[in-house]
């Protein structure tokens, strides 16, 4: 028996159809060796790549490290002008005062500590009296009232308070001590009040009025 024909599709070709062409293979790129890197070169590899193509993590600096600084020197200019001020008033004030004593028969503007103690040795009077400047700095001690009494000097200091519009005589730490408006009205009640006087030598206390105003 003759077996059944195997009936193949015939390619045709149209005007329509595309031409259908086997494939060309690619051309084959020999491929030389692949180098060997050992892991010490890999590892110096990425430190290199790190070190040269990203940027260090640098922490970005702190707001307050800047404005510490500023406030500290602001806080110091203020501090500065507000004791600038200060003295400037202590000035102002003691001019004041020290042009209002000028025309007193009691007061030694241009006298220091030496000339006035002179001037009420050679009075030899107890109870003779002068004010002057004080030798050192002005600013809450700005005269001094020296005073004669039994042949020695006492120089007691006359303090400004704070206030600026008080003055009293003697050193600080007293519990109780009178305030004047003026160094005049001080001058005044000890003309009328006897004034203590210690001596730090022996530690008696002797009193005396001013009696009699002096200058060099």
């Amino acid at each position: 028996m003759l077996s059944p024909a195997v009936l193949v599709p015939a390619f045709t070709q149209t005007l329509s159809s595309p031409v259908l062409t086997a494939p060309v293979p690619l051309p084959r790129i020999s491929m030389g060796p692949r180098p060997t890197i050992t892991p010490q070169e890999a590892q110096n590899g990425a430190s290199k790549a790190t070190s040269e193509g990203s940027a260090p993590n640098r922490e970005a600096p702190s707001l307050y490290l800047n404005i510490t600084p500023q406030l500290e020197v602001t806080r110091g200019l203020a501090e500065r002008r507000t004791s600038l001020s200060s003295v400037a008033a202590t000035q102002n004030t003691s001019g004041a005062q020290e042009g209002n004593l000028l025309g007193q028969p009691w007061y030694s503007g241009n006298c220091d500590r030496h000339a006035a103690e002179s001037a009420l040795l050679r009075c030899q009077k107890d109870g003779a009296y002068t004010v002057r400047p004080s030798s050192g700095p002005r600013g809450t001690q700005p005269f001094t009232l020296a005073v004669l009494l039994h042949g020695r000097v006492f120089n007691i200091p006359i303090r400004r308070l704070a206030d600026g519009r008080h003055y009293a005589l003697g050193r600080e730490g007293r519990n109780h001590e009178e305030l004047f408006s003026s160094v005049a009205a001080m001058v005044q009640h000890y003309m009328q009040h006897p004034l203590p006087l210690l001596d730090r030598q022996s530690g008696s206390r002797q009193l005396t009025c001013l009696l009699f105003p002096t200058k060099p």
